[in-house]
């Protein structure tokens, strides 16, 4: 911390449950999931609500009609949209269209803004990245958030922020969901990854809100997951369901209790950056190497300079097909692989084995068991006390993940779930029916305290919306602030958690020294954090005080 010196007072716990009940939608009910017909909150029934599963590759939209759930399909008549902008022409393309043109416009495409999105340019996982981009990606001088700089035409340049890029999906995905439904007033449910901190999910709301949309709720993928299984399985039976959510970017293993319309996480853990792209990257890779080994001539080349045209188009080129030989490798054995004159008039052609691929992948896909064997012991559960295993997401498909699962747990997955779509099922789901949904935090939040210490205040896996928690200071100096750094993060090194911000408090001349200042932190049931500020006057009166967020 900075500004004044600091005496603690103490922490205690408000035991009064704070929810905001603007965002209650979710009640209980009892028996098998029904129709929510005069609960919902502000009119609630004159707009239509879609569930929106928002991906990195490919996103997916559901809405709730005549009692069952049914997958929007977009303009081109497939149920997933591709998570991709791209400008041409001064117009701007979004999904299957230009997904379909993206290699020949590599400079003005956008792809991956969920991997950006709530994140900082110095982020160590955003250098990553901007390796794999095609476009230029700087660092916004007022944000300091990672910007696409994207060429609109011949002439013109312009910078789009991950947020300003997802918000163009969303407006995409609403307007076809408005023509599907046939209604302009439409509500929305996004999911998010389980492990997505506070800035990621405040941003993707933000983005949302500047789509059009009202977000009655933001809601963890794996638990959407979960209540899609819930409405196919119906069943008053209390199970318990481990979700193995990989999709295109990131990784989340929930343990959920199930018991009719009642939804209870008992674990949520996972891994930000691991995904179908990561794969997809390490294959690339090899066969650059296995080009490079087979012309000596062109070791010192680097295909991801993006100064050099050659490389640069050589990459695209690659790149086109990786997906597809991905694929193949689900079915296959081994494919050939060719490109005639990649690079200065040079034929690639080789024989990639699917034992090629498992190998390359294999250390990141036991980093996945790893979280697993966390959840597990979180949950307090063996393997055998799992009664069903859904699988979630495009990367689930791939054979040798749904051999490890089987392996790890000695039953096969449910078969009868489909990973592309049971998100935005659930979410749908979430959106207009009555369900209680008791989810936990996946991070634990903290003010730093020393240089290297941090105490948490709100502990990882607190039930959200929260309960307050308070934490009380004084000013024993003559300074005229106090500042609190607040972070979100599980790691005993802080240095490695996520500042989310830095929180000042500007000291009434009016209070004198002894006056306690109190900031009271919760998680609403968004999974975001709120903090608001109290100071104790003479007369002991609790009194709102404004705070600085930086």
């Amino acid at each position: 911390m900075g500004g004044a010196e600091i005496k603690e007072i103490n922490t205690k716990n408000n035991k009064n449950n704070e929810k905001d009940k603007s965002n209650e939608i979710l009640k209980t009910s009892s028996g098998h999931i029904t129709k929510l017909i005069n609960k919902l909150p502000n009119n609630l029934n004159t707009y239509s609500i879609i569930g929106i599963d928002l991906g990195t590759t490919f996103s997916c939209v559901g809405t709730f009609r005549n009692g069952k759930v049914e997958i929007i399909a977009n303009e081109s008549g497939t149920r997933t949209t591709p998570s991709i902008v791209c400008f041409k022409d001064n117009e701007i393309i979004v999904g299957n269209a230009a997904k379909n043109i993206m290699y020949q416009n590599q400079k003005s495409v956008i792809t991956n803004s969920k991997r950006f999105i709530g994140k900082y340019f110095i982020d160590p996982q955003v250098q990553k990245d901007i390796k794999y981009i095609p476009v230029n990606i700087d660092e916004d001088p007022f944000t300091h958030k990672p910007n696409y700089c994207i060429q609109i035409n011949e002439n013109e340049e312009k910078r789009l922020s991950a947020e300003e890029a997802s918000t163009i999906i969303i407006k995409h995905l609403k307007h076809f969901s408005e023509d599907f439904i046939g209604k302009k007033k439409i509500k929305a449910v996004i999911t998010v990854p389980a492990h997505f901190n506070n800035s990621q999910r405040e941003a993707t709301k933000k983005a949302a809100e500047n789509a059009g949309l009202e977000v009655i709720r933001i809601i963890n993928e794996p638990t959407a997951a979960a209540i899609a299984y819930g409405d196919i399985h119906k069943s008053n039976q209390e199970r318990k369901v481990l979700i193995f959510d990989l999709g295109g970017g990131t990784f989340d293993v929930s343990i959920v209790n199930i018991k009719g319309n009642e939804f209870t996480i008992l674990a949520s853990c996972g891994e930000e950056h691991l995904g179908g792209e990561d794969f997809n990257e390490l294959l690339i890779e090899f066969i650059l190497n296995e080009f490079k080994n087979i012309n000596k001539e062109l070791d010192n080349i680097n295909f991801y300079d993006k100064n050099n045209k050659k490389a640069c188009k050589a990459l695209r080129r690659v790149k086109e097909k990786v997906e597809i030989i991905k694929r193949d490798l689900s079915v296959e054995n081994n494919i050939i692989f060719s490109i005639d004159y990649l690079y200065d008039s040079k034929n690639l052609e080789i024989q990639i084995m699917r034992t090629d691929f498992e190998d390359l992948c294999t250390p990141l896909w036991k980093k996945c068991f790893k979280s697993v064997d966390e959840a597990l012991s979180i949950a307090k559960l063996k393997k055998e006390n799992i009664d069903d295993i859904i699988l979630v997401g495009g990367s689930t498909r791939i054979p040798k993940i749904k051999e490890m699962v089987k392996e790890y747990f000695n039953k096969s997955p449910l078969q009868n779930i489909n990973s592309d779509e049971v998100v935005a099922h659930g979410a749908a789901l979430c959106a207009n029916l009555d369900l209680k949904i008791n989810d936990i935090t996946s991070k634990s939040i903290g003010i730093q305290t020393t240089r290297t210490k941090m105490e948490v205040i709100i502990p990882k896996g607190t039930p959200f919306p929260s309960k307050k928690f308070n934490k009380y200071f004084t000013c024993n100096n003559n300074s005229k602030k106090i500042v609190v750094r607040i972070l979100e993060g599980d790691n005993s090194d802080i240095s490695k958690n996520k500042l989310l911000t830095i929180l000042t408090i500007n000291l009434n001349e009016k209070y004198n020294e002894k006056s306690i200042y109190e900031i009271i932190m919760y998680v609403d049931c968004n999974s975001i954090l709120k903090i608001k500020g109290k100071v104790n006057d003479e007369e002991n009166n609790k009194i709102d005080i404004k705070l600085q967020f930086n």
